[in-house]
C-alpha cells in the first residue's frame, strides 16, 4: 500500500464554525469595490487551487458567467454585513458540491449571539429532536417534517443552494446547524421573526407544531439552562482515544476516536514548519478541556499518540484473546489521514501493505498548497524527485505493493515514512499484526467526515463491518483543505486541492457510503432514543452472535 503522506484532510474546525476576522463588519465600512476585489480573489484562488472548479457549473464558460452574476449583484445590491457577503459567495461555491471548499461561518455559534434552543440529530431517513426546552421534553425523538411552513424537500433544496453539500446526509447536517441559528440562517428566515416554527411527527405518530423563540447563547463552556436531552444510559469511555472492555468477560473492546488528531501529526507539523498553533489550541479546548499551555513543545508532548494508544489497546485485547473490537468514529470531523495508517498496520500487518484499496487520489500543485506545506516548488520537486510546475496534477493512488517489490523493502518504506510517534514500535512488528480480532466494527454517523471517513473506508476494505448512519462525506469527492484569507473582509476559508475516487462511478455507494448495518427509526424508538442507540443496536447483534460479512471484503 503506497503511503500518501499529504492526504491531510484538515477539517478539525470547519464543520461547525471557522472564526473569521471580519465578523460583524458592516458594508458601510467597506467600499463595494473591496467586496468585489475579495470575490475576485476567491475566484482566482479557486481556479488556481481546486482540482476541478468548473464541472459543478457546467463548464468553464458557465463558471465565469455565474461569477460575473455574483460580481454584478455585489455592485447593484450592496451587502448589509460581511455575513451577507459570505452568503452570496457560499451560494456560488455551493455549485461545487464540495464540503472542503467553504468560507468561515460568521453567524453566531452556541457561544454568542441569539440562537434557537433546539438540537437535531441525523438518523437514517431524516432529522429527529435531540434536545429542546424541558417544557417540551415529550417531543424528544420526534421527526422533523418542516420549518416555518416549508417541507423537508424545500428545506434541503434551500440548504443545497446556500451550503456546499456532498450528499443528502450533508444536507441534513447543514440543515441541523442552520436550524439553531434562527434569523442568521439567511433567506430561510427572512422577515426578521424572533420565533421559529418546527413541524414535528412525535414517536406516537402525532403531528404537532412547536414554536420556539430565540434566546441568548450561554457562552463558551456553558450549557443552555432548562434544556432536556435524549437519555444516555451507557457508561462507555468518553474521552478522545479512551478505550475499555464493554463486558465483564473482556471479550468486546471499545475505543472512542473523536478526532483524527494526536501527538503524531502535531510533531510532524512542528518538525516541518507548518502553521499548527490554532489547531493545537482547538485540540486542547475541545478534547482536553483546558487552554493551551504556554510551552508549545511541552503541550505537544503531553498529547496522546494514536499509534501508542492503539498498540496498548490491542495488547489488552490480546491478553484476553478478545474477539471483537468496536471503533467509534461518530461525531469525528477528521484531521490527518496519515496517522490512521500505522493503526491499520498494527491490526493487519503486511496484509494491509499488500492490499489494493482500489482508490485514486489526484492533487493539484498550487501556490496555496505549497504555502500550506511550507515548501517551495523547487524544494517539493527535490524531495519527491519530480519535475512538477504550478498547475500540474500528482496522480497518486493507494494501490497495493506489486509482487515485484520485496516485502521487506515495502515494509521499511512504510514504517520510515509513517506519521507516527512510535516508529520503533512499528519496526518491531516485522510485518506481523500486533493483534487481529475476529470481528472489527466501525460506528459512523453523518458527522464522520474527511480523515475519519477515510479511516472507516479503509477499515471496511480490510474487512471491518460499518454500522450506523451514512457519512456526509462522499467517497468520490474533492478533498483536503487549503487555507486562505480574503484580503479586505479578512474572512477565512479553505479550498480543496485534490479529488479522490474511492469507488466506481456506478457503485450505489459512490456518493453515499451506506453502512453495512443501519438502524431504523423503529430501532431508535426501541432503545428509547438513547444517545448511544447505534452502539446498543450493534451490541445486541454481537450478543446474539450475529456477525455479518461486510461488503468491503
Amino acid at each position: 500500500m503506497r503511503t500518501i503522506l499529504f492526504l491531510l484532510c484538515l477539517s478539525l474546525v470547519a464543520p461547525v464554525r471557522m472564526a473569521g476576522a471580519g465578523e460583524g463588519l458592516v458594508a458601510d465600512s467597506l467600499a463595494v469595490d473591496s467586496l468585489v476585489a475579495d470575490f475576485d480573489y476567491l475566484v482566482e484562488s479557486l481556479e488556481a487551487t481546486h482540482p476541478d472548479p468548473y464541472s459543478g457549473f457546467g463548464g468553464k464558460v458557465f463558471f465565469h458567467k455565474k461569477a460575473n452574476e455574483v460580481r454584478n449583484s455585489l455592485r447593484t445590491r450592496p451587502c448589509a454585513t460581511t455575513e451577507d457577503f459570505r452568503e452570496r459567495a457560499m451560494a456560488f461555491l455551493s455549485n461545487l458540491g464540495d464540503s472542503h471548499t467553504t468560507l468561515s461561518d460568521l453567524s453566531p455559534s452556541l457561544e454568542a449571539g441569539r440562537i434557537v434552543p433546539i438540537d437535531l440529530k441525523c438518523v437514517s431517513d431524516g432529522l429527529i429532536v435531540r434536545a429542546l426546552p424541558v417544557g417540551h421534553k415529550a417531543l424528544l425523538g420526534s421527526r422533523l417534517l418542516g420549518m416555518n411552513g416549508l417541507g423537508m424537500e424545500e428545506l434541503l433544496a434551500f440548504v443545497s443552494r446556500h451550503d456546499a453539500c456532498e450528499n443528502r446526509y450533508d444536507q441534513y447536517y447543514r440543515l441541523a446547524l442552520r436550524a439553531r441559528t434562527g434569523p442568521f440562517a439567511g433567506p430561510l428566515f427572512a422577515g426578521g421573526t424572533d420565533t421559529v416554527a418546527f413541524d414535528l411527527l412525535t414517536p406516537r405518530q402525532e403531528r404537532v407544531t412547536l414554536r420556539l423563540p430565540l434566546v441568548d447563547a450561554p457562552g463558551r463552556g456553558r450549557a443552555l439552562a432548562g434544556i432536556a436531552s435524549l437519555p444516555d444510559t451507557t457508561t462507555i469511555p468518553g474521552g478522545h482515544l479512551s478505550y475499555g472492555f464493554l463486558d465483564d468477560a473482556g471479550q468486546v473492546m471499545y475505543i472512542r476516536v473523536k478526532t483524527i488528531n494526536a501527538r503524531d501529526n502535531f510533531e510532524y507539523m512542528y518538525r516541518n514548519g507548518w502553521d499548527f498553533y490554532s489547531q493545537l489550541a482547538y485540540y486542547y479546548r475541545n478534547y482536553m478541556d483546558r487552554e493551551l499551555p504556554a510551552d508549545t513543545l511541552a503541550a505537544i508532548r503531553e498529547l496522546p499518540s494514536f499509534t501508542t494508544v492503539f498498540a496498548d489497546m490491542l495488547r489488552a485485547m490480546k491478553a484476553r484473546k478478545a474477539p471483537t473490537l468496536i471503533i467509534d468514529l461518530r461525531g469525528n470531523s477528521g484531521g490527518f489521514t496519515p496517522i490512521i495508517q500505522p493503526t491499520l498496520y498494527q491490526l493487519f500487518g503486511d496484509r494491509y501493505l499488500r492490499t489494493d484499496m482500489g482508490t485514486d487520489y489526484y492533487q493539484l500543485i498550487s501556490p496555496l498548497y505549497l504555502r500550506k506545506i511550507n515548501m517551495s516548488l523547487e524544494a517539493y520537486n527535490e524531495r519527491y524527485q519530480t519535475s512538477y510546475t504550478l498547475g500540474d496534477y500528482t496522480f497518486g493512488d493507494d494501490e497495493g505493493q506489486d509482487g515485484e517489490t520485496p516485502v521487506e523493502a515495502a515494509r521499511q518504506s512504510f514504517v520510515e515514512g509513517s506519521m507516527s510517534s512510535d516508529k520503533a514500535g512499528l519496526r518491531a512488528l516485522g510485518g506481523q499484526p500486533l493483534y487481529t480480532p475476529d470481528h472489527v466494527y466501525v460506528l459512523t454517523d453523518c458527522e464522520t467526515f474527511s480523515a475519519a471517513f477515510h479511516y472507516a473506508f479503509y477499515l471496511w476494505k480490510m474487512g471491518a463491518t460499518v454500522v450506523g448512519i451514512p457519512s456526509r462525506q462522499a467517497p468520490n469527492t474533492y478533498m483536503e483543505q487549503t487555507p486562505f484569507e480574503l484580503p479586505y473582509t479578512r474572512v477565512k476559508g479553505s479550498i480543496s486541492n485534490a479529488i479522490q475516487i474511492f469507488l466506481p462511478a456506478g457503485d450505489k455507494r459512490s456518493r453515499i457510503f451506506y453502512p453495512d448495518l443501519i438502524p431504523s427509526y423503529d430501532d431508535y424508538r426501541k432503545y428509547h432514543f438513547d444517545q448511544q442507540s447505534e452502539l446498543l443496536f450493534l451490541l445486541d447483534r454481537v450478543k446474539r452472535g450475529e456477525h455479518p460479512s461486510p461488503a468491503g471484503i
